[in-house]
């Protein structure tokens, strides 16, 4: 039972050589693995960081396109405003010009139509006054009786019914 037997000394001597390399693995390894995990740990927080920002100014930049989507839609409507209010008034103009248009047309045929009709009645009178004038040459060329004077009139009368 050698073999299982305690050594102080061993016992020591492992543990002081434990003691030196965890030293050495602490003063040696763990400062650059801990620089490593220091900078990695640096490089996550600022892609964090960046990630954050981009994400900030992506709202912002969202907020800012809704913006300018409301302001681009409310000046749709009022260029569509615009546009009907001018386009009512261009169809009003056009319908006072033709309703004036329509006015002058009838006042013009109006007084067309009085026009021919006098020119017709001046034409008619001056007739009239032709036969009265052979009425009353044939008179004054014969002396007439009730018979005769009856007959001229009903020519008379039968001559405007046919000018007429």
């Amino acid at each position: 039972m050698d073999f299982l037997s305690i050594d102080v000394g061993t016992i020591l001597f492992t543990l002081i050589n434990t003691g030196l390399i965890f030293l050495a693995f602490k003063l040696i390894l763990f400062k650059r693995i801990d620089a490593i995990l220091e900078q990695r740990q640096k490089e996550v927080t600022d892609v964090y960081t960046k990630a954050d920002q981009a994400l900030k100014s992506a709202d912002s930049d969202k907020e800012k396109y809704a913006q300018a989507i409301s302001g681009a839609k409310e000046e749709a409507e009022t260029i569509i405003r615009r546009a009907e209010k001018i386009a009512q008034k261009q169809g009003d103009s056009i319908l006072e010009k033709a309703r004036h248009e329509a006015q002058a047309v009838r006042e013009k045929a109006t007084l067309e139509t009085e026009r021919e009709k006098n020119l017709a009645r001046t034409e008619l009178q001056g007739e009239i006054s032709d036969l009265a004038m052979e009425l009353a040459e044939k008179i004054m060329e014969k002396e007439i009786n009730n018979a005769d004077h009856e007959r001229l009139i009903d020519d008379f009368i039968q001559n405007i019914g046919e000018q007429s």
